[in-house]
C-alpha cells in the first residue's frame, strides 16, 4: 500500500465510523430521555442502555483525545513559524539558484543553526526550512537532492496530512490498525520523496544527503512536519537506493490485529445496542420503522 492509499484508507475508515457514532449518539440522547420518561430509570440497567453508555463514552473520549492532539499540533506549528522568523537569514546566490531548480522559489527559509537539517512545515502553504549548517556542509548536488525531497513533501501537503492522520488515529484509539495506516502513510511518503530526489539528482546525491542531514531540531519535533533526516526508516531508504525489493512492507503486528478485532467488536456491540434502543422509541422511523 502506498502512502496516498494508506492516508485515504485511514480517512475513509475514520469518517465512516465517526459519522455512524455521531448520528447514533445524537439519537441516543433523545431515546434515553424518552425511555426514562415512559418506562422509568430501570431502563438504564438494561443491556441496551449499557451499549448506549459505551457508545457515548467512546465518542466522548475519542473527541477529547483528538481535540487535544489537534490543539498541540496547531500550537507546535505556530511555535515553529515564530522560531523560523527569528532565525531566518538571507540566502546566498548559490542557494537561491538551487532553490529555483527545485521549484521552491519564495518557499525556502535558511535558518541560522550549525546542526544540518531540513524539513517541510506549514499546513496551508508548506514551506521548507534549511539550516545554515546543512548549506555549509552539503555539496551543491546534495543540497539540490535535499530540496527535491522536501519539494515532494510540499507538493503533497504532507504536514497537513500528517496532522490529519495523527488526529484521526488518536481519536479511534480502540482500533490500532488505523495507527498502522498512519505509520504506513508517513513511511511511504518519505520513500516517495526519496524517489523524487533520485529522479532529479541521482542516487549518489541522495545517498550523500542522507548521511549529512539530521532529523528535525528539538524545537520543531512536535510540529506536523516532514523531514528528510528521519532515522527510523534509514534501512528501508538505503535498500531503495540500492534498487532492492519493496523498501517498506511492514505488516501490522498480531497484537494490533487482535486489539483491533476486539475494538471492532466493542463498536459493533455498542452501535447495535444503541440502534436497538433507539428503534424502540418514536425515533424508529429514522431507521425505517413504523
Amino acid at each position: 500500500m502506498n502512502g496516498n492509499r494508506a492516508f485515504w484508507a485511514l480517512v475513509t475508515a475514520a469518517v465512516v465510523i465517526r459519522a455512524t457514532v455521531v448520528f447514533l449518539a445524537c439519537c441516543l440522547m433523545i431515546a434515553l430521555s424518552w425511555q426514562i420518561t415512559h418506562h422509568g430509570a430501570d431502563v438504564l440497567r438494561s443491556g441496551r442502555a449499557w451499549a448506549g453508555a459505551a457508545l457515548l463514552t467512546l465518542s466522548a473520549v475519542g473527541t477529547a483525545r483528538s481535540a487535544r492532539r489537534l490543539w498541540h499540533g496547531l500550537r507546535a506549528a505556530r511555535t515553529v513559524d515564530v522560531r523560523l522568523r527569528t532565525l531566518s537569514v538571507d540566502e546566498s546566490p548559490a542557494v537561491r539558484a538551487t532553490v529555483r531548480k527545485a521549484g521552491l522559489t519564495a518557499r525556502v527559509e535558511v535558518v541560522e543553526d550549525t546542526v544540518p537539517f531540513a524539513f517541510t512545515h506549514g499546513l496551508l502553504r508548506p514551506r521548507v526550512a534549511v539550516s545554515s549548517g546543512l548549506v555549509t556542509s552539503a555539496t551543491s548536488a546534495e543540497l539540490q537532492a535535499v530540496l527535491a525531497h522536501e519539494a515532494e513533501h510540499a507538493r503533497g501537503r504532507d504536514p497537513l496530512r500528517t496532522l490529519i492522520a495523527n488526529v484521526l488515529a488518536v481519536r479511534h484509539f480502540t482500533l490500532p490498525l488505523l495507527e498502522h495506516l498512519r505509520t504506513v502513510f508517513s513511511a511511504e511518503r518519505e520513500l516517495a520523496a526519496d524517489r523524487c530526489a533520485v529522479t532529479h539528482c541521482g542516487v549518489g546525491a541522495v545517498a550523500g544527503a542522507l548521511l549529512k542531514v539530521g532529523g528535525t531540531p528539538q524545537w520543531a519535533h512536535n510540529a506536523p512536519a516532514a523531514a528528510m533526516g528521519g532515522r527510523s526508516l534509514l534501512e528501508a531508504r538505503i535498500r531503495q537506493l540500492e534498487g532492492k525489493d519493496a523498501p517498506y512492507s511492514a505488516r501490522a503486528g498480531r497484537l494490533q490485529v487482535a486489539l483491533t478485532a476486539a475494538g471492532g467488536a466493542l463498536h459493533v456491540w455498542a452501535i447495535a445496542g444503541s440502534a436497538w434502543l433507539v428503534a424502540t422509541t418514536p425515533l424508529a422511523c429514522m431507521f425505517g420503522g413504523h
